[in-house]
């Protein structure tokens, strides 16, 4: 029904992932205003969104914007692991026996209407997950549906590889046999997607078009206090499933709450056969040992490091830095956080800079930044989480006791939202042959580690032992010697880890292309799958084959 309108776009989608260039799918969205977003949030306050198989079961999320602080009180129908179950089974024959490009028509028409409601779902998203608008816009807005065209676009590829019927004709001693054979795609079951607070859209909408593309119902579970955004693109879903005169409970919003979660029931029942989980490396760690006969997709979190050896232009890494360091207040997979300075300082074109004027230089970047209050609401936005201001408070009170601190977790002005949840990189200074060393693992948030470090070789060392322990999902490295960054570049693939060289520029440096840019290795413990690659589409389905002798043959 909608196959043909979207296909040249859907063809375009296909050759970018062939030859991972530079390509979008849609156009940039214009953010709303401070204004304009208050009133489309203000619109479902008071509403329920029932999506789902039937139930009397309703809740009312805890849902709180980071920026006014006023509860959003919209209520979700909330079906038990059973309701849900059966709905996605009720509908799992018809979305089965729909052709391949009846079901890729609902994603792409899906995604499209999505990109016609941007500024929509960019002040949702901005209200439930502290980002800023623009960052709504691009982040959880283009980029996010261009990853979720890439996932549909790989989907369709593999599933055409295989032609559907073929006549095969071979001779056995004196005679030619001749066979009839058809080939098709079946899905392997009901699918769980589990998306994260801070950042919903991005790995979801990935997620459940592959599994929609490719036949599997799914049920869509997003985190108890971060659940209008997503629930709207599951609306937009359901209502073209409809259209396309397709069950719509082929795909369901799941809600729980934090003081009871549903996750873990629904990723242990035995109809569930594929889930795909981003959020706490605990939570994900424990779906890969937990759910046998399951397929599981996992991205968690990981400790991104950054070595610093030599620039050509000091205060230009500083600011790149600084931007990566405050880019939605740290709250992204991709930040930076271990960042490793030589004991002999940094080359650049003007000379060697001792590693405390470097420390200047990038705490200068991050001031600079903080201190322009547009700019700062523009790239830090808000923490999503009240727990995370808390956790940052707790750590840099601790570095204040034993002398580590280097910057505090000032606030910024925010300057339309005053109340903000609002704030800067903390900034702690480490060296771990004098008895200091960062946390174990990811602290999520704004918060960067300088960590003192003999040279290159020894901080490489550290960095790719702190990558198998702990997983990294970016990694990025200074340095004006190609064959140094050769060298580093296949220290850090032995470790399981992609490196960025020398990013300056005005691309955040955490910015991950869809159709050219691999998102998480899965060659270490920040996640097992890969945004996209072809194995995050085909064990999504199986191939089935039917043959039959042509009579007198």
């Amino acid at each position: 029904m909608f196959f043909e309108s979207h296909l040249e776009l859907l063809q375009a989608a296909a050759e970018a992932n062939r030859t991972r260039a530079a390509w979008t799918g849609y156009a940039s969205i214009t953010p709303p205003d401070a204004a304009q977003s208050d009133a489309i949030v203000g619109a479902y306050d008071g509403a329920t969104l029932r999506l789902s198989s039937p139930t009397e079961s309703v809740v009312t999320a805890d849902e709180v914007s980071p920026y006014t602080g006023k509860a959003l009180n919209v209520s979700y129908g909330a079906p038990s692991v059973d309701e849900a179950l059966v709905g996605a089974a009720a509908a799992a024959t018809a979305l089965r026996d729909a052709d391949i490009d009846r079901r890729i028509g609902v994603c792409l028409e899906a995604l499209h209407r999505i990109h016609l409601r941007g500024q929509e779902f960019a002040a949702v998203t901005a209200h439930t997950t502290g980002q800023s608008l623009n960052m709504a816009c691009s982040g959880s807005g283009t980029n996010a549906l261009d990853r979720g065209l890439e996932a549909v676009a790989m989907a369709w590829s593999a599933m055409r590889r295989v032609p559907e019927n073929v006549t095969w004709q071979q001779r056995f001693g004196k005679s030619d046999v001749t066979l009839r054979k058809r080939f098709r795609t079946r899905p392997i079951g009901t699918a769980l997607v589990v998306a994260c607070a801070s950042f919903p859209a991005w790995n979801a909408y990935p997620a459940i078009l592959a599994n929609l593309a490719t036949g599997n119902p799914v049920l869509v579970k997003p985190h108890p206090r971060s659940v209008l955004a997503t629930a709207l693109a599951v609306e937009v879903i359901r209502e073209v499933l409809a259209e396309a005169q397709l069950p719509a409970d082929a795909v369901q919003l799941v809600v729980d709450t934090v003081d009871a979660p549903i996750a873990g029931e629904l990723a242990t029942s035995p109809e569930v056969r594929i889930v795909d989980f981003t959020g706490s490396p605990t939570f994900g760690s424990w779906l890969e040992r937990n759910v046998p006969n399951t397929l599981v997709f996992t991205e968690t979190a990981g400790v991104n490091t950054v070595i610093v050896d030599s620039v050509s232009d000091l205060s230009a890494a500083m600011r790149t830095l600084a931007g990566g360091l405050s880019l939605f207040s740290g709250q992204m997979c991709t930040t930076p956080q271990n960042i490793y300075i030589p004991d002999a300082g940094v080359d650049t074109d003007d000379g060697v800079v001792s590693r405390d004027d470097v420390v200047a230089a990038l705490l200068s970047a991050i001031d600079d930044l903080a201190g322009a209050p547009r700019r700062a609401g523009a790239v830090c936005g808000a923490l999503q989480s009240e727990a995370t201001l808390q956790s940052i408070t707790a750590l840099a009170d601790a570095a204040e006791a034993d002398g580590t601190l280097v910057r505090g977790p000032a606030p910024y002005a925010h300057p339309d939202y005053p109340q903000a949840r609002a704030v800067t990189p903390l900034v702690v200074r480490v060296d771990p042959r004098r008895g200091s060393t960062p946390p174990d693992g990811e602290q999520f948030g704004p918060v960067a580690f300088l960590i003192d470090c003999a040279d290159v070789t020894s901080a490489v060392k550290h960095a790719t032992a702190s990558i198998r322990s702990h997983g990294a999902i970016s990694s990025y490295f200074y340095c004006t010697d190609d064959a140094v960054v050769d060298k580093v570049a296949d220290a850090y693939a032995d470790a399981g880890a992609s490196l960025s060289a020398n990013l300056v520029s005005s691309m955040p440096m955490q910015f991950a292309a869809a159709y050219s840019d691999y998102h998480v290795t899965g060659l270490n413990p920040a996640g097992n799958a890969t945004l996209t690659d072809e194995s995050f589409v085909a064990g999504r389905f199986r191939i089935v084959q039917d043959r039959r002798q042509i009579e007198g043959k």
